[in-house]
């Protein structure tokens, strides 16, 4: 396979390719209607270790390949995500002649470009000087609300930073804790921090439930959850957190009494922060009710790093139900230091900096 097939693309094809990808991150496949491989440029040699006349649906999973046989079956470009040897792509499937484009783009890392570490850094470094500077204002709400907004910005950059350069599972600070106990903690912090008199967040769960997890990124996932649901209803005591335990999949359901989120728009909430899109689609998805953040990627990821995913149902009676599942380990990962999450590392709690929407 070769770099030189790009010039023997149709044009249409080729400008959709554009539009999707930068070519330089991406391994491009070409491939028949039934699904053997043309060509491919140099990247995808590397990548998938395939040959022209192999079938590229080997590498696949049942859900890449039934949304390939679509594509080259409608004409239709389609967006999936798969992972290859514990990497998450974004594969863009392309009408081409008979047949499709296959493009492999790792998103994580490159649209972490060195123009936004230096924004990263730079923010970082005026963020410290802003709020050493709140604490010189005389007016204790201004100053108080100065903090918060500038530890609302300081979440933000730390969310962006983590699922940019995220590290693998091997590399957590995994140890048995009890994850009930983790449960009912992160709803007393997120109560705590309700006006007086609204009540407080119901939690079910069994007593105590050990769990091998890096327990910093399961409570920033948790006090994630909970920041939207209580974001989205005016009733604490309809926000509920629910643990359960079926031997494969330790699973934390957070509902709320909001207007529900759309199932339609979960897939733009979970990677828009991915896609290279115009100004325009932003506001347009604003337009719909969806404001694309890092909250829920970033628990989608920390799910995604304990063998898990995050799962959007509505809630009986109105409200949306997230269901954040970990998987049951294996023992060999308990244990590890190799590398510390980076989600905070300063002098302000956790607590302060996740909550401080509300």
């Amino acid at each position: 396979m070769s770099d030189l097939f790009f010039s023997q693309l149709d044009g249409d094809a080729l400008r959709e390719l554009l539009a999707r990808t930068g070519l330089r991150d991406a391994a491009v496949v070409q491939v028949s209607s039934t699904l053997h491989i043309e060509n491919g440029n140099a990247a995808a040699a590397r990548l998938t270790g395939l040959r022209p006349l192999e079938r590229i649906d080997q590498l696949l999973s049942a859900q890449a390949a039934a949304a390939l046989r679509a594509c080259i079956d409608g004409h239709t470009p389609r967006t999936v995500y798969e992972e290859l040897d514990g990497v998450c792509y974004r594969l863009e499937l392309i009408p081409h002649r008979d047949g499709a484009l296959l493009a492999f783009v790792r998103d994580d890392r490159a649209a972490y470009d060195g123009t936004l570490r230096v924004l990263h850094a730079r923010s970082t470094q005026y963020l410290g000087a802003l709020l050493a500077e709140a604490t010189q204002v005389d007016d204790p709400a201004l100053a108080a609300q100065l903090r918060r907004d500038c530890l609302r910005l300081h979440r933000l950059l730390t969310h962006s930073d983590f699922l940019h350069d995220p590290p693998l599972t091997e590399q957590l600070r995994l140890g048995y804790f009890d994850l009930a106990a983790l449960c009912r903690s992160a709803a007393e912090q997120a109560a705590s921090r309700l006006p007086e008199g609204d009540g407080a967040i119901s939690v079910q769960a069994p007593e105590a439930c050990e769990a091998l997890i890096e327990p910093r990124l399961v409570r920033t996932a948790l006090y994630n959850l909970l920041t939207n649901a209580l974001r989205a209803t005016h009733a604490p005591d309809s926000v509920s957190v629910t643990l359960t335990d079926d031997g494969a999949f330790y699973t934390i359901t957070v509902a709320d009494r909001g207007s529900g989120l759309d199932p339609s728009l979960f897939d733009a909430l979970l990677h828009s922060w991915q896609r290279l899109s115009p100004y325009e689609d932003y506001l347009a998805l604003v337009r719909q009710g969806v404001t694309p953040g890092f909250g829920l990627p970033l628990v989608q990821h920390i799910a995604r790093l304990h063998g898990g995913s995050l799962l959007l149902s509505p809630r009986a009676g109105g409200g949306s139900e997230l269901h954040l599942s970990l998987a049951h380990l294996p023992d060999t990962l308990a244990g590890n230091n190799l590398r510390a999450p980076m989600v905070l590392d300063d002098g302000f709690s956790l607590e302060e900096v996740e909550f401080s929407i509300l």
